[in-house]
């Protein structure tokens, strides 16, 4: 089939229409990543019997909702709504899943926007490749698409397709890393099929992405674009209302804790929709999450739940109590590091005693002069747990720097200036094992980073390293 294809628009097709049935032709290569639940939302979504609420919003509504549950609790207070899981992937914008659904919600329904506290998030953000990777499941939902966005979206098609094409060529579709893969979701778009009993960032929060509340977060544009929205909605008979995602309380710093109320205030001052739910409620403690600030484990999960049933009930003047009962706070393992390692680069480094374990907190005179160095496991029997994101600035010297499965997080910027690194070696065989943010690589833009080649594709449809799928290469 691929090959007649192939042969008939080789002689026949114009070349982008060649790329455009090509990129049909080819089987899925993205139907098994996190990405190729999108297909499966809508679905549900446009088969959706009766009213419905649809928690619309990134992942937090993933890893947050669960809608069998919310489903379940309405109805025993009376209210018969169909609950559709509408929110996947930061990185896809809100924005796009605001018009996917949009023809899928009418009269009686209610939509629920809860989007994250990124700057991302919060504004009109469109990315087409990653949209196309989304769609790679079901390439039909091309034409749920307003124009200009599906104009955006030819733009983004090469870029997919080449990924796409080079895929097949290997003969491997990409695969799902851990929690971020199709099989965790189940048959009600739940995220419910891949264990994920507690808190495992270390020190409980992710340093990379601290929570802050600053009303500039939400753009002019994307407020206009929210109450353009809402009222597009509303002259259909549809309501929609706001709600806070879940927030880590051990990302949100005391200073900005005090501004949380009057930043709440000045969101609901600029958009036209009721905000339903209290920011307080909303600012959960770290136990409850999983492996972001915004990432539930499956205890949060229930607790966010009730508290979304609970806020939708008082909004409807539905004063039944909620008949769940909460579990308890999950345990947070202690983080203990355990192995062996390269430790042949120790004297490279100075350290600092954290507890039973060394941060490292600068280089020596040996290692400013090195040009490749290997970040030890252990020094004199005690593990290296971190080191400072300043110890490797401006080191102009340095090439190559390896980073072993000891350490579990790396803070963005921590090799700016290092004008001539082009190597950053992980020793990782899941990307859960090492934590990363948006700028990690700012100020060394020309270095790659190199995984072990079986665990390539899990890095480049991982949630968080897919950001870094360009500089990914495999040893």
């Amino acid at each position: 089939m691929v090959l007649c294809c192939l042969f008939i628009l080789t002689i026949t097709a114009a070349p982008f229409l060649c790329v455009l049935v090509l990129g049909i032709c080819l089987p899925s290569q993205y139907s098994q990543t996190y990405y190729g639940e999108l297909a499966e939302m809508y679905q549900k979504l446009q088969s959706a019997e009766g009213k419905k609420i649809v928690v619309l919003g990134n992942s937090n509504v993933a890893f947050g909702v669960d809608s069998a549950l919310a489903e379940s609790l309405l109805k025993e207070a009376g209210l018969d709504y169909s609950v559709c899981n509408f929110g996947l992937y930061g990185a896809l914008g809100t924005k796009m899943m605001c018009e996917l659904a949009d023809g899928q919600i009418g009269d009686g329904d209610i939509v629920i926007l809860t989007p994250e506290l990124v700057p991302q998030s919060l504004s009109a953000y469109f990315s087409a490749e990653e949209a196309w990777n989304a769609l790679d499941s079901d390439m039909g939902l091309y034409q749920e698409f307003p124009s200009e966005m599906r104009s955006s979206l030819i733009g983004g098609y090469f870029g997919y397709i080449s990924g796409k094409i080079s895929s097949f060529q290997r003969g491997e579709p990409q695969q799902g890393s851990g929690v971020y893969a199709k099989s965790s979701f189940d048959e009600n778009c739940d995220l419910k099929n891949y264990p994920r009993p507690y808190n495992v960032m270390a020190g409980g929060c992710d340093s990379n992405n601290p929570i802050t509340f600053d009303s500039a977060l939400f753009t002019e544009s994307f407020i206009a674009y929210i109450n353009e929205y809402a009222e597009r909605l509303n002259k259909r008979g549809a309501r929609i209302f706001y709600s806070f995602a879940p927030m880590n309380a051990g990302a949100v710093s005391a200073g900005e804790a005090q501004k949380a109320e009057s930043f709440a205030q000045s969101l609901g001052d600029a958009v036209s929709f009721r905000i339903i739910s209290n920011i307080q409620d909303y600012i959960m403690d770290s136990e409850w999450f999983y492996d972001s600030n915004y990432h539930l484990n499956e205890s949060g999960m229930t607790v966010r739940t009730v508290r979304l049933v609970n806020d939708i009930k008082n909004e409807l003047g539905n004063s039944t109590k909620t008949g769940c009962e909460l579990p308890e706070k999950p345990v947070m393992p202690d983080g203990k590091t355990e192995g062996e390692g390269d430790n042949s680069d120790a004297d490279m480094f100075e350290y600092r005693l954290d507890g039973n374990y060394y941060t490292i907190v600068g280089l020596t005179e040996a290692g400013r002069a090195a040009d490749e160095l290997v970040i030890p496991c252990q020094v004199n029997g005690i593990y290296v747990k971190a080191f400072l994101p300043t110890v490797f600035s401006d080191h102009k010297n340095i090439k190559s720097i390896t980073v072993q499965e000891n350490i579990h997080t790396l803070s963005d910027e921590s090799f700016s200036g290092c004008d001539n690194l082009t190597s950053l070696i992980l020793k990782h065989a899941e990307p859960a094992g090492i934590a990363v943010g948006y700028g990690l690589l700012e100020g060394a833009e020309s270095c790659a980073v190199y995984v072990p080649e079986a665990s390539l594709s899990q890095f480049k449809n991982n949630y968080f390293w897919n950001r870094y799928a360009k500089q990914l290469q495999g040893y």
